[in-house]
């Protein structure tokens, strides 16, 4: 019945008639250049901009910072229009620290929306010659700034799009100003509530994490903190939740916000462990997160998931298999940390997420505790694991 359920949506959304083809503006070309709109703030996304006043507007021959603007914690909106001058597929390039989108007319072409150093993304799409609205928006957290918007297309190698092709014309896209809710928390032994912001304006269908998310952490976040308690140890006023698409993980952590795959959510509704997994980072916020001790970050966020247990279908291993070593973090990493606590040190965990929050953390430190240094208890877990 299942099965079937899926082949008749299938044969109906391939019975489907195409979107009808983007349409050039049949207006005259206006003067030359952008117009653009510059903001100040920490922004996680360039749909924040549209919720800031602009500091300053004005017009640019091309996609460059104007002069005179700050270079941390700002945006940008670049909007006019683009002459094609052949039918065929274009393909657009933004690459940019940190985030950005590229649209033409109303469809989002190029998604490079998060924070990150700097990062090529890509979208390609058939199009008319003619005159297209276009519009690529831009924000910037902290050290470098970089955007850089190219082309390529019939008779066009790959390029910076050159000012020639630009002319000013109204803005066709409009960022969703919905679908962000703010949930409070009041959680064990902290006076204040904790803020749970969750956005879905890049994924309408995943509407069920207004709701999902703020139970998880209800649920889950006492004991998270009480396994990770040390000093220094505290949650920020608020926490962003926030669904994207072209993510090519299932989920990250970056300062207080954790930014989930639209695509992985969608196919994975019910992955709330990997939420758990997350928020856990946002707890560790080690000085030093990766390094050498990245695998133990890591290990320690999957055993707090683990411990969570979560009926999502995730586990860790239940036997060693060949090739793996503690070093591979995650649910490796999770599964010998659970043997050392049970085997060797109940406090094992603890131990090493307070070292790496107040920096003193060493390899040494396992040997210290359980009297093996760490090879050699890897061994015994290779030789020994069997589950819990």
């Amino acid at each position: 019945m299942w099965v079937a359920a899926l082949w008749a949506m299938a044969c109906c959304a391939g019975a489907q008639d195409a979107p009808p083809a983007l349409q050039p503006l049949d207006d005259p070309a206006g003067e030359p250049g952008l117009h653009y709109a510059y903001y100040e703030g920490e922004f996680t996304t360039v749909l924040d901009l549209d919720e800031a006043e602009p500091v300053s507007e004005g017009t640019v021959e091309s996609f460059a910072f104007p002069e005179g603007i700050r270079r941390d914690e700002f945006g940008l909106v670049f909007h006019g229009a683009i002459t094609v001058p052949a039918d065929g597929a274009y393909t657009f390039y933004t690459t940019s620290d940190d985030g950005s989108r590229l649209y033409i007319g109303t469809k989002l072409v190029v998604a490079n929306d998060y924070p990150h150093g700097a990062t090529e993304r890509k979208g390609t799409i058939e199009l008319r010659a003619g005159r297209y609205p276009i519009l690529v928006a831009y924000f910037e957290g902290a050290v470098d700034d970089v955007l850089q918007v190219a082309w390529e297309g019939p008779g066009i190698a790959k390029g910076p799009i050159p000012a020639g092709v630009l002319s000013q014309s109204p803005r066709a896209v409009e960022f969703p100003k919905d679908a962000v809710t703010v949930t409070e928390l009041k959680l064990p032994g902290i006076d204040k509530p904790l803020r749970v912001r969750v956005d879905t304006r890049d994924a309408p269908g995943l509407a069920a994490l207004h709701e999902s998310v703020p139970k998880v952490l209800g649920e889950h976040l006492p004991d998270m903190l009480e396994r990770l308690s040390a000093p220094g140890t505290r949650l920020p006023d608020e926490v962003r939740f926030s669904a994207r698409p072209g993510i090519d993980v299932p989920a990250y952590a970056a300062g207080n916000s954790i930014v989930l795959s639209a695509e992985h959510f969608g196919r994975n509704t019910g992955d709330w462990g990997c939420v758990v997994h997350e928020m856990t980072h946002i707890i560790q916020a080690y000085p030093d997160f990766g390094g050498k001790s990245g695998w133990l970050v890591e290990g320690i966020a999957d055993y707090i998931r683990h411990k969570a247990n979560i009926q999502d279908g995730w586990h860790i291993p239940t036997t060693y298999k060949e090739g793996q070593r503690y070093t591979d973090g995650y649910w490796v990493a999770a599964a010998f940390l659970v043997f050392l606590e049970r085997e060797y040190d109940p406090q094992i965990v603890t131990t090493m997420h307070r070292a790496l929050k107040d920096g003193s953390y060493t390899d040494e430190l396992f040997e210290k505790r359980t009297g093996k240094p760490l090879d050699e208890l890897w061994e015994d877990y290779k030789a020994r694991w069997g589950g819990e």
